[in-house]
Formats: structure tokens, sequence, C-alpha cells
């Protein structure tokens, strides 16, 4: 038995309304990504982590130097006695705190008290690198935590609209930011999205926080300007990197290489030229992608919800809802049901 075939039994097991198939193109690798994938995330894509110590980001959460990228972990807890917890904040990190419900707690920073009583939701605090960390939760808390690699924030440091170098404003207190806040909120609903853009989707949401704490996010700053988008070339390769790659999961990182630019720069630019962050315009074309096949019949559903870069049809079906109005196979049979009314 082959690769595909035998990834396609094993997939077709299970649930009726969330079949799995490989296309003969595609490989065992991705077949094999595909199923743990399925298996071991439940069609979840884990992007969140939840926090054993306090601060510390996961063992497994490791970075190529090619490849910074802000992890995201979670501290929450429902108990109402006090907890001590102690941190030092990694050489090559910035943490990032973002409070999503109201807490009392002691929190210091290098032994100087940052808050002592009760913490608002959208409470905002930067921890530079290196320093120690301390917080005495008095009862229930829940906190995120994106730890940010120096390495990005050099990265990204520089303004491109005015040549500018933009920073991270630290603050000796904790800072209200709704718009930080929220931004926070939708990188946990990370969690409910497709693994095929689960990660694009994450990169996308923690570099637009950075961009807003860095004060990039204003465009030309001071000035009211607004920075250009891509220039015609690198727009041009850059969609036809998508294209070619609408089957497999694409990371911003990669994405942006092929643009010639970083990761912030390119995700600035490529939504004044679009119109659409980078994962809204790949789930966009992946949409359209299918439709196309749809339109030219033949092919499984299941097959064609693996060729545009979905996990399951059950995912697929989902967002096809939501960017079309209807399942796809009523919106095939509507299409099919219009033209032969049309027909003398």
């Amino acid at each position: 038995m082959d690769c595909n075939s035998g990834m396609r039994a094993d997939l077709s097991r299970g649930s009726e309304m969330e079949p799995i198939s490989v296309s003969p193109g595609a490989s065992c690798a991705t077949s094999a990504w595909a199923l743990g994938a399925r298996a071991g995330l439940g069609g979840r894509t884990g992007l969140v982590a939840d926090e054993s110590e306090w601060r510390v980001r996961p063992l497994d959460a490791s970075r190529a130097s090619s490849d910074a990228k802000v992890i995201a972990t979670r501290w929450h807890g429902i108990e109402d006695g006090t907890r001590d917890a102690r941190a030092v904040t990694p050489d090559d990190d910035h943490v990032v705190k973002i409070v999503l419900r109201k807490m009392n707690c002691w929190f210091s920073i290098d032994g100087r008290t940052v808050r002592d009583g009760f913490t608002g939701v959208g409470s905002v605090h930067i921890t530079e690198p290196g320093a120690s960390a301390r917080c005495l939760f008095r009862g229930p808390y829940d906190t995120l935590h994106l730890h940010v690699p120096n390495s990005l924030i050099d990265e990204s440091g520089q303004d491109v609209a005015t040549g500018d170098r933009a920073t991270f404003r630290f603050a000796p207190t904790l800072t209200r930011d709704p718009t930080v806040e929220r931004l926070g909120r939708v990188l946990l609903e990370a969690d409910e999205v497709d693994a095929c853009f689960g990660s694009l989707f994450a990169d996308s949401v923690s570099l637009a926080i950075v961009m807003r704490l860095m004060g990039a996010a204003r465009g030309a700053g001071s000035t009211g300007q607004i920075g250009s988008g891509l220039a015609k070339w690198r727009l041009k390769r850059t969609l036809e990197y998508i294209e070619a790659h609408l089957a497999r999961p694409l990371r911003l990182a990669e994405i942006a290489a092929a643009s010639g630019l970083s990761r912030m720069h390119f995700a600035m630019q490529f939504r004044i030229a679009t119109g659409l962050r980078p994962h809204e315009y790949l789930t966009r074309r992946r949409i359209e992608r299918a439709q196309e096949m749809l339109v030219a019949g033949g092919a499984p559903l299941t097959d064609i919800a693996l060729s545009v870069g979905f996990q399951t049809q059950a995912s697929f079906t989902t967002v096809f809802r939501r960017f079309v109005g209807r399942p796809p196979r009523d919106w095939s049979r509507s299409l099919a049901d219009a033209w032969q009314d049309q027909e003398p």
C-alpha cells in the first residue's frame, strides 16, 4: 500500500462529517503532517500554550534565528487563595503582559513595585530582558504573555515611512490599552482556527500587537502620513508565491521572504496594497480556488478541501460558508440549477 492510499484509509475513519483524504499529488510528508495535526490536535492549533510556570515559555518553543517569532502563553487560575510567583526574563526576550480579567495582585520588577491592588482588564506592561519579576496573586487571575524576541524588535524597528527607529514604550506602571487587549483576545481565538491558517493568523496578530506597542502602527508617526504599499514587482512576486503554495501551511515569515522584506514591513505594506491582511488574502484565495474546482466538477469535496490547504472537510465547509454564505455542496448545486434554468 502506498503512502497516500494508506493515509486515505486512516483519515476516512471516524466522524462522517469530517473525512479527509489525500490527493494523488500530495507528498507523504504532507500526508503525515495532516494526520499528525488532525490526530494530535483534534482540529485545534494550540498556538497559545498554558504556562506550567509563571511567564516561562514552553521548552519546545524553540526559535530559529532566521524565523524569530512571538510566542504566546497564558497564565490563568480561579483559586481564591494567594499565590507567589517569580521569574527572570530571558536575555533574548521582552515579555508583554496583557491582563484579561480584573484581578488583585502585587506586581514588582527588580524589587520596584509596579502595581499593588486591583488591576483592570486591558492593562499592559512590558518587561525588559534580564529583569526579575515577582507577583503575589490574591485570588483568580488571567494574563496573556507575549515573549517577543529582541531580534524581532531589531528587525522591525526601522520605520518604513520615515527611516526613524521605533522602540517599545516602557512605563514604570501598568498602562491600559484597549486595542492591545482586543488583539490579545483575537490571538486567543487562533486556537479555533484550522492549523493551516493558525500560524499565519497568530503571526499577523502578534506583529500587530508589537507594531502597536512600538508606535509603528501609526504609519509615519507625528507627520500623519501613510506609508506606501508594496512595490508592484514585490506584490506580483508575493501573489505568485501564494498561488503556488495554496495547498500547504504558510508562515508570515515565508511569504515576507518571498517579497524580500521583513515581516513587519511586509505586513504593513501588503495591507496598504491589497486592503487585506496576509492571512485574510490567503484564506480568500483558497476559497476562490475551491470554487473553481467545484465548478469544474469531478473532485470529491475532501480532496478539494485538502488541495486548498484545509485539514478537514468540516473546517473547509465552515470557512466556505463564512465567505460565500452557504456550504460548498449547496453553492455548487445552486450554480448548476441556475445554469439549467438558463438552458433553452
